[in-house]
């Protein structure tokens, strides 16, 4: 693969930008659900520059499932959601409205689930449109505070940027705001 500097970041945008749609539209067939086409906002943050501001951590807890991906590509993918839209998402892909706790019982192995459809999907498009193949391992949901999600981006070893992709969706009316953090460096 080029490394960042040669790769014109409109192009990367488009790329992350297709291969939402195309998230979102595996989820959708996931779960039977009409979701609207995501409109995502992507920028590159250096490692250093990494904060609770730059990427725009607006709640203090989140859900999040995260999944590495080695090859030509190397990666691990986070993808957020507001601590207080967990049970909602989860809620929706049960596909009734059954009692919230309940659905406590399916977090884990649900967004796990929903994590691996989305980022999978998403990395599909990427693979297919860089012609490169990429190995994951299996994905992990864990819930961290603001502060947590900082910390663990800056610690990462051997990333220099966080590729973040802010992406706005609905399930049939709820309106979900979701993070997809691609952290990776500019070199294999």
């Amino acid at each position: 693969m080029e490394t960042l500097s040669e790769l014109n970041f409109d192009t990367l945008a488009e790329i992350i930008n297709v291969s939402t749609r195309r998230a979102a539209q595996g989820l959708s067939d996931a779960i039977g659900k009409s979701i609207q086409p995501p409109v995502a906002k992507i920028e590159l943050i250096q490692l250093n520059d990494v904060s609770i501001s730059s990427l725009q951590l607006e709640s203090k807890k989140f859900g999040i499932v995260t999944l590495e991906f080695v090859g030509k590509l190397n990666a691990e993918v986070m993808l957020l959601f507001a601590e207080e839209n967990v049970l909602h998402v989860v809620q929706k892909m049960m596909g009734a409205e059954i009692d919230i706790e309940i659905v406590r019982e399916f977090e884990n192995e649900a967004m796990c689930e929903l994590g691996n459809i989305m980022i999978n999907a998403c990395l599909a498009s990427i693979t297919d449109m860089l012609k490169i193949s990429l190995e994951s391992t299996l994905p992990r949901y864990t819930i961290k505070s603001d502060e947590e999600i900082v910390e663990h981006i800056k610690n990462v070893q051997n990333k220099e940027f966080v590729l973040a992709s802010h992406i706005d969706f609905s399930i049939e009316g709820l309106l979900m705001k979701g993070k997809l953090f691609f952290l990776m460096n500019s070199n294999k």
